[in-house]
């Protein structure tokens, strides 16, 4: 039942900060019957930033709190349980059997209002009473949850909650809590504090000899020399960032970087010893030529061009044609015009030998026209024949039969599998638009960029180019200026090109589902469990831009 659109427990009104969470989490999809096979265990740091920082600070709560029926929780920036501590057996075995264990992510989206993934949420303190918890299975608690802010940054580090067996509040707990967090908080600015020593110490003995191109990448730190920003132009240093999860605790990493307008560099990357996420790069080697552009391919008299709507079909077709000028005759004609007047003009085009003729979507020709495409196939005094449709899996019979009579196929990806190619097309459609403007793209702008699971493909992407050049031109294309909706968010724009591949699977299975998540499971081979998992680890939420 619900008030004036306000949801609400038997006859109370939920307070609005609880209205607002039950809201989420039904959009989330959680069930009041909690499914704990929804709730994903995965591996956190012990020495992690967070936990350096809170360890004296709990082992002091845990003093206070010894011999009372209360237990102590910590989770990450990411909502997964780092820390745990219970005051009682039998509080630890209920909450254990709810799947409260180390590892666990407890976010609304997983389990619903909550004392821990509720703060994450709102960024705020809560405190949830009993009714108030979404799930049924957590009515049983009070709970008092804050979120712990980087004092710098103003970014949410982790949630600390004190949990009772109780469906009444304890005044005392909220300060409690408050003050705690404080003390963390503290703490966290004093290590990041020591971190940056660390890592300014890191980049001047990196950097003894001016001439190698050196970043040092940490936190929100980066340092970078003036041979560093001019080898990662077009880019900036920030690009580095999407590395930083790939360079392991020890030993080298090594890899190639796609920083645009046809420039690749080689990076040989390694941690800095006492930092927790911070890492040395040194640009080792510089290929900056342009890719050349390639010569019109020899092809077969007929080919078909295949691939999703937007990934340049036809552009792809009148560079196969083999002349300057090729004919593009639209399958769409001929459902706005006569059938017959539609035969007509393609049997005279194709009549003529020695030219190219594009059948631009032949996906669209209305069944009865197909033989006349067929004879043409057939006919090898005819003219060159370049047929554009969608991918095979999406033909009808009738088309496929058709297609199957070209001499060769050609299939282009979407752009959401070409996002190492991704900032040199961006940049020639750029110059194309605007041949007197040459901005370049910041590291955090790419970053996003190839994160963004791109429906439209080359269309959308050129569409999202043009809102960009609407703006002021300063020469840089900055994260702030993208759409909102290309932006991303932090944890996605430091994915590994491994996990984008995965996320984008995620998202195109999601939108030909139309969001049922069970669906797109099974399209996935997967179970719904391990969907959720996996959506929660690669950012992946129910109001992507793909659904």
């Amino acid at each position: 039942m619900s008030l004036g659109g306000i949801p609400s427990q038997g006859s109370a009104v939920l307070r609005p900060p609880i209205a607002d969470s039950w809201r989420r989490s039904r959009l989330f999809g959680v069930e009041p019957e909690l499914d704990r096979g929804a709730i994903s265990i995965g591996e956190v740091d012990p020495r992690s930033r967070l936990m350096t920082a809170a360890r004296p600070v709990l082992d002091q709560l845990v003093e206070q709190l010894t011999g009372t029926r209360f237990s102590i929780l910590l989770a990450d920036r990411d909502c997964r349980l780092v820390f745990r501590w219970f005051g009682d057996r039998g509080l630890q075995h209920q909450l254990e059997e709810l799947g409260v264990l180390h590892g666990s992510q407890l976010s609304e989206g997983r389990v619903g209002t909550n004392a821990l993934g509720t703060p994450h949420e709102s960024r705020q303190a809560v405190e949830i009473h009993g009714q108030e918890h979404y799930a049924d299975a957590l009515k049983r608690f009070s709970c008092y949850g804050h979120p712990i802010r980087h004092p710098l940054t103003g970014r949410i580090e982790g949630v600390l909650d004190i949990t009772g067996e109780s469906d009444s509040g304890n005044p005392l707990f909220g300060p409690l809590v408050k003050h705690v967090v404080g003390d963390i908080e503290q703490l966290v600015l004093e290590s990041a504090r020591a971190c940056e020593r660390r890592l300014f110490l890191a980049f001047q003995q990196a950097t003894h000899h001016r001439s190698v191109p050196v970043a040092v990448l940490g936190g929100d730190l980066v340092f970078a020399n003036e041979t560093c920003i001019e080898h990662l132009r077009p880019a900036d240093p920030t690009l580095l960032r999407t590395l930083l999860p790939q360079v392991p605790e020890r030993g080298v990493f090594d890899t190639r970087l796609d920083v645009g307008d046809g420039i690749s560099l080689s990076v040989v990357a390694e941690r800095v010893e006492g930092s927790t996420d911070g890492a040395v790069f040194r640009i080792a080697r510089s290929t900056s030529s342009r890719k050349p552009v390639p010569a019109p391919a020899k092809t077969a008299r007929s080919v078909l061009i295949t691939g999703e709507p937007g990934t340049g079909r036809t552009t792809e077709a009148r560079a196969r044609a083999g002349v300057d000028d090729p004919v593009v005759l639209h399958s769409a004609a001929a459902l706005r015009e006569e059938p017959r007047d539609w035969a007509t003009r393609f049997t005279d085009l194709v009549a003529q030998p020695g030219t190219a003729v594009v059948l631009d979507d032949v996906h669209l020709l209305p069944e009865s026209l197909l033989p006349l495409v067929g004879e043409a196939l057939d006919n090898p005094g005819s003219a060159r024949l370049l047929l554009t449709s969608v991918p095979s899996d999406a033909m009808s019979p009738a088309v496929a039969a058709i297609a199957a009579r070209c001499a060769e196929t050609v299939t282009l990806a979407p752009l959401r599998e070409r996002l190492d190619d991704l900032p040199t097309i961006a940049a020639a459609m750029l110059r194309d638009e605007y041949p007197d403007r040459k901005p370049h793209f910041t590291g955090t702008a790419l970053a996003a960029l190839r994160t963004h699971p791109w429906p439209g493909n080359l269309h959308e992407l050129r569409a999202v180019l043009r809102e960009v050049s609407r703006l002021p031109y300063t020469g840089v294309i900055d994260l702030a200026q993208l759409p909102p909706a290309c932006r991303g968010s932090s944890r996605t724009r430091q994915l590994g090109g491994r996990e984008l591949a995965e996320r984008n699977a995620i998202v195109t299975a999601l939108r030909a589902s139309e969001g049922n998540k069970l669906r797109a499971a099974r399209e996935l081979g997967i179970s719904r469990t391990t969907l959720y998992r996996r959506m929660q680890a690669l950012g992946v939420t129910d109001d992507c831009p793909l659904l």
